[in-house]
C-alpha cells in the first residue's frame, strides 16, 4: 500500500476500484490539506525601487517595508526618510517626499560621473547604494504596431552599442472608453427637472489607464550589430476595450548595465514562472543597496541611473477596424423601455441609481425620459472623465 498524507490507498490493481469508491465517499480524502507553518514575525525588510534620470526628467525613489504574512497589505510605506544623491565629485542633491514613501528629484546630472544614493530612515538607520555609472540609452528607433488574427502587437526596435547592450522597457497605456448606454442628461434635485450636462460633467466618455505593466528586457548583444527588431511590448487581444476609440502608449527605454539586467531578469522569472521547480528562489535576488547601520539587515531592490529615451504613439479604432468591443461590466446593460414621466422624476432619479437616458417626445414636447441604471451609463465608475494633459485628439 502507498501512504498519501494520513490515508492509505491500494496499488493500481483491480482492487483500486475499492479505494476509488472510498475516496468518493470521503470527498477526495486521499489527500490532506497542507498547512505550512508560517511565521508572523514582522521582518520589516526595506524595499527600494527607482531609476535616477540624468537628463532633467523627474526621478522617483519608492521606499517601503515588508509586512507580516496575513496582513491585508504586503508593504508599508517608508515615510519621513532623508534621501539624497551624492556624486563622486562631492555634489549632493536632495529628494523631496511628494507622496507617502515616494521621493522625487528633478536635476540634470553629468553622465561621466559616478553617483551613490544615500537613505537615512526616520528611525535612524542608514543605507548606501553601490557607486553607479550612468548609462545613456540610444533613441528608440521605431515604436509601431501590427494587426493580425491574434489582435494587435505593439513593438519597439532599437540599436544598441558597446556602452548600451542591455535594455529595460516600461510603458504607460491610456485609452478612451464609453459606457454601454450613453446619456448627456442629468437630474437636478434643486429644480426637480432633467437638464443637459456641462462638458465637465460628461459621463459618456472616459479615459482608463494601465501604469503597472510587466517587466520587458532584452540583451542586444544576442543580435547582429546589437540591433533589436520589433521586440513585442504589448499584445492586445481581439475585443479588448483599449481599442474601442483611441489608445495611447508611452514607452520609456532604459539602457542598463549587466548587473541591473540580471536583477530584473531574476525578478521577471519569479513573477512569470511562479511555482516552477526551475524558478530562481527570491533569496537569489541581490540588491545594490547596503545596510550601513546593521550589516546583518536585508534590503530588497535595485537602483540604477542613466539617461532614458521615450516615445509615444496613438492608435485609433479605424486603424485596426473591424474591432468589436466586449466589456464584461456592461454585458447585461440595456436602456429601460418604461417611460419616467415628469411628475415621477424625483422618485425615479433622486437616488442617483438610475439616470435619464433618452427623452420621450410627443411631437415637440418632452413628456419624460427612458431610464438606465447608473452603472451602465456612468463611465466615471470605471475611469476618469478628465482628459490627460498629454492627450492629443
Amino acid at each position: 500500500m502507498k501512504r498519501i498524507g494520513k490515508t492509505y490507498c491500494l496499488p493500481i490493481t483491480k482492487l483500486t476500484v475499492l479505494c476509488a469508491a472510498i475516496g468518493i465517499v470521503l470527498l477526495g480524502a486521499c489527500r490532506d490539506p497542507f498547512e505550512p507553518e508560517v511565521t508572523e514575525t514582522d521582518l520589516g525588510i526595506l524595499v527600494v525601487e527607482g531609476f535616477i534620470e540624468t537628463n532633467g526628467e523627474e526621478s522617483k525613489i519608492i521606499l517601503s517595508r515588508t509586512a507580516p504574512v496575513g496582513q491585508s497589505s504586503q508593504f508599508s510605506k517608508e515615510t519621513r526618510a532623508s534621501v539624497r544623491l551624492n556624486s563622486e565629485s562631492g555634489e549632493t542633491w536632495f529628494f523631496e517626499e511628494k507622496n507617502m514613501g515616494e521621493y522625487s528629484l528633478t536635476a540634470t546630472l553629468d553622465n561621466n560621473t559616478r553617483y551613490r544614493l544615500e537613505i537615512n530612515s526616520a528611525g535612524g538607520r542608514q543605507y548606501l547604494s553601490e557607486w553607479m555609472q550612468p548609462v545613456v540609452s540610444p533613441e528608440i528607433g521605431e515604436l509601431g504596431f501590427i494587426r493580425d488574427q491574434n489582435g494587435v502587437e505593439i513593438y519597439v526596435s532599437t540599436q544598441g552599442n558597446e556602452a548600451a547592450q542591455y535594455f529595460l522597457w516600461t510603458y504607460e497605456e491610456h485609452w478612451i472608453f464609453r459606457p454601454a448606454v450613453r446619456t448627456v442628461f442629468k437630474y437636478n434635485p434643486e429644480t426637480k427637472d432633467v437638464e443637459p450636462r456641462r462638458d465637465d460633467e460628461r459621463i459618456d466618455l472616459c479615459w482608463n489607464s494601465n501604469v503597472f505593466p510587466k517587466i520587458i528586457l532584452q540583451n542586444a548583444a544576442r543580435f547582429e550589430n546589437n540591433t533589436i527588431l520589433q521586440r513585442e511590448l504589448v499584445r492586445i487581444r481581439p475585443n479588448d476595450e483599449r481599442l474601442m476609440q483611441r489608445y495611447s502608449i508611452l514607452v520609456k527605454q532604459r539602457a542598463i548595465n549587466q548587473e541591473t539586467y540580471d536583477f530584473w531578469e531574476i525578478l521577471r522569472r519569479n513573477s512569470d514562472d511562479i511555482g516552477g521547480i526551475f524558478s530562481p528562489l527570491p533569496s537569489l535576488i541581490r540588491s545594490n543597496i547596503e545596510p550601513i547601520s546593521n550589516p546583518e539587515e536585508t534590503v530588497i531592490g535595485f537602483v540604477s541611473i542613466g539617461q532614458s529615451a521615450s516615445k509615444r504613439i496613438y492608435i485609433d479604432n479605424a486603424d485596426v477596424a473591424p474591432w468589436p468591443v466586449t466589456i464584461e461590466d456592461y454585458k447585461f446593460c440595456r436602456m429601460e423601455t418604461d417611460t419616467i414621466l415628469v411628475a415621477n422624476y424625483s422618485s425615479a432619479f433622486g437616488s442617483g441609481q438610475r439616470l435619464p437616458a433618452a427623452p420621450v417626445m410627443v411631437e415637440t414636447t418632452t413628456i419624460g425620459f427612458y431610464p438606465v441604471r447608473r452603472d451602465c451609463a456612468d463611465c466615471t465608475l470605471r475611469g476618469s472623465n478628465v482628459k490627460p494633459e498629454f492627450w492629443e485628439d
